[in-house]
């Protein structure tokens, strides 16, 4: 599990692939508990006759006062992540042959559809991400900066 912070526009999925055409979406899946899940396509050639098949599966999810007890807590993550925090979860084989893309591809998302949808379509997994993060915050600190707003930004 990746979440994202506001802050790292530098290291961001989006900034660190080379050419952002290749970031196709390939399912959007709206979940019971109200989240959408978007499927990204991240493949690319390595050689010749060999491909690495990558996929990045993401879900916005919006900070919310109510997960917290404390409204502290609330203001410390949303110096840090913003108004929103970002589930990527990656899935990739590297070195497929070409003619086996598309069943390495299916295999990756099947495998993560089996194993994941139903944790992440649970009424709490908002809230269970967050205090998560919020957990991780506070045991260790030094891993995250407050988010800085930029003069162009509001």
């Amino acid at each position: 599990m990746q979440v994202k912070r506001k802050n790292d526009k530098d290291n961001s999925l989006e900034n660190t692939i080379q050419d952002k055409s290749q970031m196709k979406i390939l399912e959007e899946i709206k979940l019971s508990n109200g989240l959408t899940l978007k499927i990204f396509d991240l493949s690319r050639a390595i050689a010749a006759k060999t491909v690495k098949v990558e996929l990045s599966m993401q879900i916005k999810i919006n900070l919310d006062r109510s997960y917290f007890a404390d409204a502290c807590d609330y203001d410390q993550l949303k110096n840090i992540f913003g108004e929103e925090l970002t589930y990527n979860h990656k899935a990739e084989r590297i070195i497929v042959p070409k003619e086996n893309e598309d069943a390495v591809r299916e295999e990756l998302i099947n495998t993560f559809k089996n194993n994941l949808l139903a944790y992440l379509s649970a009424a709490n997994f908002s809230q269970k991400l967050t205090l998560s993060m919020l957990k991780d915050i506070k045991k260790n600190p030094y891993k995250y900066n407050p988010h800085i707003y930029a003069d162009t930004e509001k």
